[in-house]
């Protein structure tokens, strides 16, 4: 398992990249401790300034943790969300390796406020149909989402939304595509029954997106409002 001193790459940036390697491929799980530098410095044959320096940059990027009086631990990888145009959650999820899943809270028709029934175009009387649920990744919560739609989308109550991916289940039946939105983030903190949903403390931060949704006409279709347990994502500009 030496490294190669005979080449130009310098040997702690040729072993941050085999370690690197190893977290990517699973080999180092999220969450398990890597070996102290000791144990590194011996297994790779290499100084622990080495090591050290290797270490640094992983942590630098993200890859490790460093917990005092603990050790040095694989990093929960965050799924990466952009934040122009509408990505799917579970192909956000897939991007960065974790499984997708969502788990149904409720779905009903419900009298619309005033702004709703405005932004969708509502006629007066007509209801919006709300379906909340909680997204998924590698099966531990990530998100609490809550979608709202008008009463053409009733079709939905027929549907089994539970580990299924909402907008691919639109598409089938009305071949509509979502391309554009109009988002509001804010911090807020985690109420106790949201906090429940999410199996987080009551007061946890928390990333409120809250958007406005266009098909590729241009026709506002649905409002979205996903409360993302912040420190689980990482938002690209």
């Amino acid at each position: 398992m030496n490294l190669d001193n005979t080449i130009s790459t310098p040997l702690y940036k040729q072993l941050e990249e085999r370690l690197r390697k190893e977290i990517e491929n699973g080999e180092l799980p999220a969450g398990s401790r890597l070996p102290t530098e000791n144990e590194l410095s011996e297994r790779y044959s290499v100084s622990r300034v080495t090591v050290r320096k290797a270490l640094d940059e992983l942590s630098k990027s993200g890859c490790l943790v460093r917990k005092p009086g603990k050790g040095t631990f694989i990093a929960e990888q965050k799924i990466q969300r952009g934040l122009s145009g509408v990505l799917d959650y579970s192909d956000m999820c897939r991007m960065t390796g974790y499984t997708p899943g969502a788990k149904m809270i409720k779905i009903a028709l419900e009298p619309p406020t005033e702004e709703e029934a405005s932004q969708l175009c509502l006629e007066p009387g007509q209801q919006v149909l709300v379906v909340q649920r909680v997204r998924l990744a590698n099966g531990s919560p990530t998100v609490l989402e809550t979608n709202k739609f008008s009463e053409e989308f009733s079709f939905l109550f027929n549907e089994d939304l539970n580990d299924a991916s909402l907008y691919q289940v639109i598409r089938a039946h009305k071949g509509i595509v979502f391309t554009q939105s109009e988002k509001v983030l804010e911090i807020v903190f985690a109420s106790a029954q949201e906090a429940r949903y999410l199996g987080i403390p009551k007061r946890y931060p928390l990333l409120s997106i809250r958007s406005l949704i266009q098909d590729a006409t241009g026709t506002y279709r649905h409002l979205g409002n996903q409360l993302c347990i912040a420190d689980r994502f990482k938002m690209i500009v």
